[in-house]
């Protein structure tokens, strides 16, 4: 029986290998889109109640089983080798091998039924994590580096997967072997009891020490290996700069660093436990020790058999054998622990940017704004976050093209996510078609928008993905369709493959032109009511710039569009022209309007002009 719980490990690691759960994907989502700012493991494990407790009866056969053995040794020695009768013997063994053979189809229902629970589980536990993340808002991610928001994914995640497939079984066969032997010491007899319980109190202190000590240093353990992570994560997606600024060695010597605390830290708990299973394994011995001068002693007087006081200190190894293989998924146990703990911790952190409790359905906007009033200040503002717009009241009628100008940090981007909803306005309303746009069903809203940022984000995949992203469901008809709106059509069918050209991961194999051409192509095929461009051309030669100004033209035309400008040839074809000063719209009206003004859109107009007449200095060597 020994032999085959060892084993059950083993047959745990083959669950990846059964069919999978009927859960679907789409149910999983859908229940975790919910929300759960309550998370708790009990309240996740509820819809997997039967199968555990399957699960958890099939452990407590196995327990039983262990227990078993020992009384029938005491039966064969007492009634079949003190007796010198054979069917005794032969009694009590094929007793126990009925028992083991037994204990054997038990462990493998087991192990079946408690690995494929945990799988899904986790599978639930995973999408319900992927899905939260998708709902959390952009603060979120611009505080939290994205190397420990990974940390959760995988290594908190593998670290209760680990402990799922491997280690609650052995973890709960040894408790409940651990309490049955306890009740059979002292049935047994209750003399020889008090002997064993007597090294309790030491084991009772010794276990508190090392839990309080270790799981501190656990948690020290997991912090590092985030930041280990970030750290990583931040130096390949740098590598560029890294390289460019020759801070490979600098760079190493840092991850060094971090590696080394890390693997301190975990050096230190491997320390605790250094100390204390052994010294679980001497009060074993010393039990064992008292309870064979007792026994023997009372062997001696008659007033114990031989068989019993075989089976007391088969019972003694046996008690304390749960403390020495809990030692062996300790370690995944504390690292579980830690992971879940800081799983809970995200699940239960707020979105910024949640959807209200009778959102208002949308299916068209007509894309008239009104920003009413309107603040900002990131993280909620408070002490460190001055407010980045202050007072702002802005009517733009549907259909207009609005400009915003202004210097690097005027707010010119945040007025922009705040019309997208990526944040909510801290002070004052912004209005879409007459309705507080936090009223809005927030999924149906942004599927009324459509986005282009300064730097173009295109996912792994081909070209016709990444234009039909926001419509997964479009035909190649309207793919290419959407192509021709923007004027992207001949560009890409000129690209090795046309729309099927493998995009590598943000797009590194195609120029930023192409990027923009395709990204513009992606915001028309979604249809847009509203258009929030981050203009893109500061960085593309006079022909790409020219033709990506042609495509975003024709994009926004009918459409409410609001357009970042950081060349003011964009604001000069804009309908409307507002100027941003720390916050503030210090001017708005069009581009004429606003020369003549001689205002800061005109100082603004004449540093761009005497910029773009300026003859580029040479470079000269330090």
């Amino acid at each position: 029986a020994k032999a085959a719980r060892t084993a059950s490990p083993e047959l745990l690691g083959k669950v990846a290998e059964l069919p999978p759960a009927t859960d679907t994907p789409a149910v999983a989502l859908a229940d975790a889109e919910a929300g759960d700012p309550d998370f708790s493991l009990r309240r996740m494990l509820a819809p997997f109640r039967r199968p555990l407790t399957l699960a958890l009866l099939l452990v407590a056969l196995d327990a039983g089983a262990g227990l078993v053995l020992p009384i029938l040794i005491r039966h064969g020695i007492d009634d079949g080798v003190s007796k010198a009768a054979m069917t005794g013997v032969a009694v009590a063994s094929l007793a126990a091998l009925l028992v083991v053979l037994l204990d054997w189809l038990v462990q493998a229902g087991e192990s079946r039924v408690s690995g494929r629970t945990g799988e899904r589980v986790l599978y639930t536990l995973r999408i319900k994590i992927f899905a939260h993340l998708n709902r959390l808002g952009l603060d979120y991610y611009e505080r939290e580096l994205s190397g420990r928001i990974l940390t959760r994914m995988t290594t908190d995640l593998d670290s209760l997967t680990s402990f799922l497939q491997t280690g609650v079984v052995t973890a709960v066969v040894s408790l409940l072997t651990f309490f049955g032997i306890f009740a059979a010491l002292l049935i047994i007899d209750a003399g020889l009891a008090l002997v064993v319980f007597a090294v309790l109190p030491f084991l009772i202190v010794a276990t508190l020490v090392f839990r309080r000590k270790s799981k501190a240093q656990y948690e020290i353990s997991r912090d590092l290996i985030s930041t280990v992570n970030a750290d990583l994560q931040e130096n390949v997606a740098g590598m560029r700069i890294v390289q460019a600024f020759r801070r490979q060695d600098t760079n190493t010597t840092r991850f060094v660093a971090r590696g080394i605390a890390y693997r301190d830290a975990r050096v230190r708990a491997q320390f605790y436990i250094s100390l204390y299973f052994p010294f679980v394994q001497f009060l074993s011995s010393v039990a064992a020790a008292l309870v064979l001068i007792a026994g023997a002693s009372r062997v001696e007087a008659g007033t114990l058999t031989v068989g019993a006081l075989v089976a007391y200190l088969l019972y003694i190894d046996l008690f304390f054998a749960p403390v020495n293989q809990l030692s062996q998924v300790f370690d995944g146990y504390q690292q579980a622990a830690v992971g879940l703990g800081r799983i809970r911790e995200l699940l239960r952190t707020p979105t910024n940017t949640a959807t209200a409790e009778h959102p208002v359905p949308v299916t068209e906007l007509r894309g008239e704004i009104d920003f009413d009033g309107v603040g900002f200040a990131y993280n909620g503002g408070g002490a460190g976050n001055p407010e980045v717009l202050s007072d702002v009241t802005l009517h733009i009628p549907a259909g207009q093209t609005v400009a915003l100008v202004g210097e690097t940090g005027a707010g010119k981007s945040t007025l922009v996510k705040l019309v997208a909803r990526f944040y909510d306005a801290t002070g004052g309303t912004v209005r879409v078609d007459g309705v507080d746009i936090t009223r809005y069903d927030l999924a149906g809203y942004r599927h009324r928008l459509g986005v282009v940022p300064q730097e173009a984000y295109l996912f792994a995949g081909t070209v016709r993905e990444a234009i039909a992203y926001g419509r997964p469901s479009a035909s190649d008809a309207e793919v290419r369709a959407a192509a021709r709106a923007v004027g992207a059509h001949d560009m890409i069918t000129g690209l090795r493959g046309g729309y099927d050209h493998e995009v590598s991961g943000r797009g590194r194999n195609l120029s930023a032109g192409q990027r923009q051409l395709i990204a513009l192509a992606r915001a028309e095929l979604v249809d847009p009511d509203v258009l929030l461009l981050d203009e893109a051309t500061a960085a593309l030669d006079l022909a790409t710039e020219a033709a990506v100004n042609h495509a975003a033209d024709r994009l926004s035309g009918g459409r409410t569009t609001l357009v970042i400008a950081h060349r003011l040839t964009t604001a000069e074809r804009a309908d409307r022209v507002i100027v941003l000063d720390h916050g503030r719209i210090v001017e708005d009206g069009t581009h004429a309007e606003l020369l003549a003004k001689g205002g800061t859109y005109t100082a603004l107009w004449q540093a761009f002009v005497a910029d773009a007449h300026a003859a580029p200095e040479p470079v000269g060597r330090r």
